[in-house]
């Protein structure tokens, strides 16, 4: 069985995954999860445990950012997410401060991606996380990400769908992206790259567009898609496993 616990306080968890397909820097590799504006769900719950049981990490947490808001009081509640980005922020420096070697692994679904890139925006100079997968992110496509992908080692990979439609289509139109903007989010068109972006660093970005071959992961390619934790398992471990043998080499 897998545990939730506070990850970055090192707590231990005893892993789903076999012998096999547990990477050998799963005992120092960091899960941070910030859910959807929605707040902490069953779904966040079980894609992490989902990430665990592929073999990437011992440790984990699923951070709700969102208290005291929810779903739109959340989305727009912009002062309170970026002083929630500061939280995380800190919680990431004490850890890489205490545990210099660790492999912080930030993931986030919908509203939650723009909390984590205001995250990493905020790290001081030198820190940085292993990876982030951002699912569905809810962020206005043109956004820069030069300075979150300045805090990252590896890769940042952005789940992407045509299906997402109706929350990140008529949705973020209506009510506005997590940046508060009034257009199709990047989970549904993917991120575009703007004038003045780093190119150094956007070659850290891979976005992964909805494939058909996911269906059998229960992936359907709707908003809650990417949060399958078959999914999780089956095709987003094995990238964040390789993602950080490629890192260690380098």
């Amino acid at each position: 069985m897998v545990l939730l616990c506070t990850a970055l306080t090192g707590c231990q968890i005893t892993p789903a995954s076999t012998s096999q397909d547990r990477s050998p820097l799963a005992k120092s590799t960091y899960i941070l999860h910030l859910p959807g504006i929605a707040g902490k769900t069953a779904l966040d719950a079980n894609w992490v445990k989902g990430i665990a049981a592929g073999g990437v990490a011992d440790h984990m947490e699923v951070y709700d950012w969102v208290k005291p808001y929810s779903w739109i009081g959340a989305l727009r509640a912009y002062e309170h997410n970026r002083a929630e980005a500061k939280v995380i922020a800190r919680k990431i420096s004490q850890k890489l401060a205490a545990e210099p070697h660790a492999n912080i692994i930030l993931t986030a679904w919908s509203g939650g991606c723009q909390v984590a890139v205001w995250a990493l925006e905020d790290l001081p100079p030198h820190a940085n996380v292993q990876s982030v997968v951002m699912i569905a992110p809810a962020i206005t496509p043109s956004y820069n990400l030069t300075r979150a992908l300045s805090h990252v080692r590896g890769s940042l990979f952005a789940c992407t769908s045509p299906g997402d439609w109706f929350v990140l289509g008529w949705g973020t139109s209506f009510f506005g992206t997590s940046d508060g903007t009034r257009t199709n989010g990047a989970g549904l068109v993917g991120f575009t790259i703007p004038a003045g972006a780093d190119m150094t660093q956007y070659r850290k970005l891979v976005q992964l567009r909805y494939a058909a071959a996911w269906l059998k992961y229960g992936n359907f390619g709707g908003h809650n898609g990417a949060i399958s934790a078959s999914f999780a398992r089956h095709v987003l471990a094995p990238k964040l496993k390789e993602d950080a043998k490629k890192s260690e080499k380098e």
